[in-house]
């Protein structure tokens, strides 16, 4: 019989726990905590935002025009300030670093955990996963661009300019994947965690933190240019996504990955008007049609849910709708960080 490194608990026998939600079960999870966690990290997204509020004021009073702050605000235009398109964006991601701080803080020392825990209960990140999410997003990006492309050539302009786009390039993958991670760290980490082993359902843990997910967006400049619903339906199907295959693994990593990629993507390959991330990207595109986007995304996901379902051996979706089941014990699942055999790639 396989053991773990878990004393004398077998491998199997781990399977039958709800190993994601199980790592958050060994903290502590008081209802008043999460209340105090949320505001430690709202905190600490206001923290990192200083840095890019305090350019934006002094370049709006450079110009004489306090007014274009507002302006900005609602397009995210950095152009509308007189900023460098990359050292805004920069700015713009900084501010993410001060919200991890925050949920760091938080998931220490207010819940007594492992920051780990909030990925999976191996206490490791399982590094291939994250990777190999973040490459398939990218292959079917590029492949729901190139249909997309076939059906409105006209609307694509190449707009490269090689000094900027080399630093583009830079702070990207600088960036990008702790903005991204921290987003599924927050949501689909801690929020999910906590509400799943409050309500012990994981579908309503997926639905409301999907909802949440799609709140977070509100203040996008593409709510403002493609409307309220349709934007709303596109972040709520994506958080749901992101939440089944966090489920479905027992952990972030994958979710971790299709963010990133998703904003990689966004931030260095194609951007358009409207969107929240304001570029010098490679191409920009004119207005993007928001129901194609929708289908396209549909379509990518379900790819690449069968795809990760063969790779990752998901043997079943029953699972999605049963209830969560979590044990204590005073030897914390987050110390097992070698042993899970079906995670050799």
């Amino acid at each position: 019989m396989k053991r773990s490194s878990m004393g004398s608990i077998p491998y199997f026998r781990r399977q039958t726990t709800d190993m994601f939600f199980q790592a958050a079960n060994n903290g502590s999870n008081s209802w008043w905590q999460y209340l105090l966690g949320i505001l430690i990290v709202a905190l600490g997204y206001l923290f990192g935002q200083a840095p890019l509020g305090i350019v934006v004021l002094w370049a709006a009073n450079r110009k004489g025009d306090l007014s274009l702050v507002n302006e900005f605000a609602e397009s995210v235009d950095f152009s509308i300030v007189g900023l460098n398109a990359n050292i805004g964006f920069a700015l713009a991601l900084i501010m993410f670093l001060g919200a991890l701080l925050g949920l760091w803080i938080t998931v220490r020392y207010l819940h007594n955990r492992t920051f780990v825990s909030l990925v999976n209960s191996f206490g490791r990140i399982r590094w291939s996963r994250f990777l190999w999410g973040l490459g398939i997003w990218i292959g079917l990006g590029i492949a729901s661009e190139t249909i997309s492309w076939a059906i409105n050539p006209d609307a694509y302009h190449v707009q490269f300019e090689a000094g900027s786009f080399i630093w583009l390039v830079i702070i990207a993958l600088l960036l990008i994947p702790f903005q991204a991670s921290f987003e599924e760290l927050f949501v689909r980490g801690y929020l999910m965690q906590g509400i799943g082993l409050g309500t012990h359902s994981r579908v309503f843990a997926m639905i409301s933190t999907s909802v949440v997910f799609a709140s977070l967006h509100l203040m996008n400049p593409e709510i403002t240019k493609f409307g309220l619903s349709s934007m709303v339906a596109y972040y709520v199907l994506v958080g749901l996504f992101l939440a089944v295959i966090t489920v479905m693994d027992d952990g972030l990593e994958l979710a971790m990955g299709v963010h990133t990629a998703t904003n990689l993507f966004g931030s260095i390959l194609i951007t358009f008007e409207g969107s929240a991330l304001q570029t010098p990207a490679l191409i920009k595109l004119d207005t993007p049609d928001v129901q194609i986007m929708l289908w396209l995304m549909v379509l990518s996901a379900s790819v690449f849910l069968v795809l990760a379902s063969r790779k990752y051996s998901w043997d079943t979706w029953a699972k999605l709708r049963s209830p969560i089941q979590t044990t204590r014990s005073e030897t914390s699942v987050l110390e097992d960080d070698t042993s899970d055999p079906s995670q050799s790639i």
